[in-house]
């Protein structure tokens, strides 16, 4: 085999990155992706100033400029639908790393047309992996793919998994994901913008006792709606007035509106949360990045922002070991090490959260009086700055991460 040959399993935001990274520094790369197009149900759209720094290091500032997409402008948290808060986002401040929600499916293929720019860049679509094919010296030499003509083997040196939650490269390769104490569905369906939301972008938050229900106007100027449920929780909701029950906890006004367009809704799909992540991200041969190696859960927004940073990263590692053909296994130690603090503490951040919402929406007789107060304190600011710190490393990162490559 004339040098090393790459192959990425996953076109998705790491995966998509990644090979335009390794295609831009001469390395032979194909990316994989077993869905025909990259118009699916459901895929994640907040971008954090991480994410938007990692576009930008990778030259897709001028490009994301002109990207369907719309900056978030406020926080709004609604109790017994009631509006209690409202916390302001300083996008002015943060400029072109400003909060805001992207089409993933044309995020993916700005990343996948700049990778085509290279010649050492192919991509397949409709085609996934089967098995990782080794030698009797337990070396990798190939991966199995099914194709819509038949199952064939391609040549690899190294597989890169960015093949999501349900990683097959993960199995394959036999690495264990630990799961952590949090697992919830999240129901998710876009319906007609309301009329009192058009030109905004905040990110609305409605509470009730246990249940919880985000929204926000997307990138399509439609209202994009995520319910969060127990597990296994729609196979009962479906039984009911779904749409009712999401309504109940909204304004008035509001829910209204979600009861006459429901016959509009685009979806639901629902999302089963698994958040963990694998003791070793590498085997011989072998690296997991993004989901595939930590999944994350979609609170803050973080798993697209992460799988961005994690591309920077494995990048910065592999590209010296495969120009000199060298043995990859430091390299992918190296990436894992680089990138576990920051994955690690996220998880633990996001994971405090959704702990802490639970326990005061559980919690009304204690909550009550001190929301009552709320009002005034987000007049004076401290409310905003005391959101805006707690959320930092959640926007702009626990370590730094630098394209050097």
């Amino acid at each position: 085999m004339a040098g090393p040959r790459v192959v990425v399993v996953g076109a998705g935001p790491a995966g998509a990155a990644t090979a335009l990274l390794l295609a831009r520094n001469g390395i032979d790369v194909t990316l994989l992706e077993r869905a025909a197009d990259f118009d699916r149900a459901f895929r994640g759209e907040g971008l954090m100033p991480t994410g938007l720094d990692a576009l930008h290091q990778m030259g897709l500032g001028d490009a994301l400029a002109t990207a369907p997409s719309r900056v978030l402008d406020a926080w709004e948290i609604h109790l017994d639908g009631e509006l209690i808060m409202r916390v302001e986002e300083p996008s002015t401040a943060l400029g072109d790393r400003a909060l805001r929600v992207l089409s993933q499916p044309r995020l993916l293929e700005l990343l996948v047309s700049r990778a085509a720019e290279h010649p050492h860049f192919e991509l397949r679509m409709g085609h996934a992996l089967r098995d990782l094919v080794r030698d009797d010296a337990g070396c990798l030499r190939a991966v199995r793919v099914a194709t819509p003509g038949g199952e064939h083997e391609l040549p690899a040196n190294l597989v890169i998994g960015a093949d999501g939650r349900a990683s097959t490269v993960r199995k394959r390769a036999g690495l264990e994901l630990t799961l952590l104490p949090e697992s919830y569905d999240v129901l998710w369906w876009k319906a007609p913008l309301p009329t009192e939301l058009k030109g905004r972008c905040a990110v609305q938050i409605f509470a009730s006792g246990p249940d919880a229900l985000l929204a926000y106007v997307s990138w399509d100027e439609r209202w994009q709606l995520a319910w969060m449920m127990t597990k296994g929780g729609w196979r009962e909701a479906q039984q009911r007035d779904w749409v009712g029950e999401a309504a109940s906890l909204m304004p008035e006004s509001l829910a209204n509106h979600l009861l006459a367009s429901r016959e509009a809704f685009e979806g639901p799909a629902v999302l089963d949360v698994v958040v963990g992540r694998c003791a070793s991200w590498h085997a011989p041969g072998v690296l997991l990045m993004g989901d595939a190696a930590h999944p994350m859960s979609p609170v803050r927004a973080q798993g697209i922002n992460m799988a961005l940073r994690d591309a920077i990263v494995a990048a910065n590692h592999l590209v010296p070991a495969l120009r000199a053909d060298d043995d990859v296994s430091v390299a992918l130690e190296a990436a894992q090490r680089e990138r576990e603090r920051e994955i690690v503490r996220v998880q633990t951040l996001q994971l405090r959260e959704v702990r802490g919402q639970r326990w005061a929406r559980e919690r009304p007789w204690l909550m009550a009086p001190m929301l009552k107060l709320a009002p005034l304190l987000a007049r004076r600011g401290w409310i905003q700055r005391s959101w805006l710190r707690q959320q930092r490393e959640l926007r702009f990162g626990v370590t730094p991460v630098e394209l050097r490559v």
